[in-house]
């Protein structure tokens, strides 16, 4: 009977230990400057209350063994595409399994440690979603790798030829909702064909630059950086695929795919969503 009691407080405890894991695993991810960021937090070993040195290095240690911890976690849900996070896809891609817990030794500790009351230390930390080796699109992307990259389409034979020089595309998809922020965008036209994805894209220009950033307006410096200092704006008319996808017109999906051919800014993934 004692051991039936003992066995039941310690499932109990096991279970209030993996929802608090839960719980505590917050962070953001900044779609514009392409980092998730967590902050860990620890306490000092108490056997070194009284060594005040060791007492606060053992609580950076355990804050930035949290700080990882959470960034595992986190990580696991980030949305690859509108329908498949990074859980989704370890759960169907060795590779992306393999390499999703290793990511964390990737994060970098950003400013200084922060010791407030009882000995507990927090730090921040971020992990890049791109930016080259080491970043979560180096192991998002790598089940598309090896595939045969597919041309852009081609627009319709009416249109005009641009002689303009653009830097970028904005796509401006204010006032339609909620635009959801995925790893791999994708931007249709109206009759619902693919003019810009994955399938497009080289891989190692995926992993250093991300096929895309999220800005809150068209002339800030996300979308300055991105987009360079004369890019093609066009207005989206609606969301699709769970609110991750802008739809454009036909008339401006065209403008887009022939601009892209003079200029080339879609293969240097030179794109800013403005949401």
């Amino acid at each position: 009977m004692k051991f039936k009691k003992w066995a039941v407080c310690l499932t109990a405890l096991t279970l209030l230990l993996a929802m608090t894991a839960l719980v505590m695993a917050e962070g953001t991810t900044d779609w514009g400057k392409g980092v998730i960021r967590v902050v860990g937090s620890g306490v000092g070993k108490a056997k070194y209350k009284n060594n005040p040195g060791q007492y606060r290095l053992t609580a950076h240690q355990a804050a930035r063994m949290d700080a990882q911890r959470q960034l595992v976690e986190y990580v696991e849900g980030v949305q690859v595409t509108a329908d498949a996070s990074m859980s989704d896809m370890a759960l169907e891609y060795d590779a992306v399994r393999t390499h999703t817990q290793g990511l964390v030794k990737n994060a970098v500790e950003v400013g200084t440690p922060t010791y407030i009351s009882d000995g507990v230390c927090e730090v921040t930390m971020e992990l890049h979603l791109y930016g080259g080796r080491g970043s979560v699109a180096e192991v998002a992307f790598l089940p598309f790798k090896d595939e045969p990259k597919i041309p852009f389409m081609q627009p319709s034979t009416n249109v005009t030829q641009t002689t303009v020089n653009y830097t970028g595309l904005i796509v401006d998809c204010k006032g339609l909702g909620n635009l959801n922020p995925v790893m791999s965008p994708v931007i249709k036209n109206a009759d619902k064909q693919k003019i810009y994805g994955h399938e497009n894209l080289d891989y190692d220009q995926i992993v250093v630059s991300g096929m895309a950033s999220y800005a809150d307006n068209a002339s800030d410096e996300i979308s300055r950086s991105r987009a360079g200092n004369n890019p093609l704006v066009v207005k989206a008319t609606g969301l699709a695929d769970l609110n991750a996808t802008p739809i454009v017109s036909n008339a401006d999906a065209d403008k887009i795919l022939a601009a892209n051919q003079h200029d080339g800014f879609l293969n240097n993934c030179a794109v800013v969503f403005v949401r």
